[in-house]
C-alpha cells in the first residue's frame, strides 16, 4: 500500500489519486490531459475548503464579497428591469455567500500545527 501526503491515507499502488482526499499521488496525474485538470481543482479545493494563509481568505472575501453584493442588487433591484435578472441574482448571491463562509469557516476551524503562522 502507498500512503498519500496529504492525508496519510493507504491506497493501493497503481492509483493516480488519493481514494480519500483525491490528492494526485504520481506524476501522471499532473502531466495527463484529464488528469492535470482533476490536479489543478484538488489544488483549488484544498485553497477554498481549507486555506492555510489568511490571504486567502481575504482574496475570497474580496472577489466573492463583490459578486455578492452584484446578486443582491440584480435580486432586489432586478424586478424592475425583469426576472431574468432576479434569477441571476438569486443564483449569485447564495454561491457568493456559501464560498465566503466555506473558506472562513475552513480557516478558523482548521486544525493548527506547532509553527503554524498567519503570515
Amino acid at each position: 500500500m502507498k500512503l498519500c501526503l496529504s492525508c496519510m491515507f493507504p491506497n493501493d499502488p497503481d492509483v493516480h489519486f488519493c481514494a480519500k482526499c483525491g490528492a494526485p499521488m504520481t506524476s501522471y496525474a499532473a502531466i495527463g490531459p484529464v488528469e492535470q485538470l482533476l490536479a489543478e481543482g484538488h489544488g483549488y479545493r484544498q485553497a477554498a475548503e481549507r486555506p492555510r494563509k489568511f490571504i486567502v481568505v481575504l482574496g475570497v472575501w474580496i472577489i466573492f464579497g463583490g459578486t455578492a453584493i452584484s446578486g443582491a442588487e440584480l435580486l432586489f433591484i432586478g424586478r424592475d428591469m425583469g426576472w431574468q435578472y432576479v434569477v441571476v441574482g438569486g443564483f449569485f448571491l447564495p454561491v457568493s455567500l456559501m464560498m465566503i463562509w466555506k473558506t472562513t469557516w475552513g480557516y478558523f476551524t482548521r486544525p493548527r500545527i506547532d509553527g503554524d503562522r498567519d503570515d
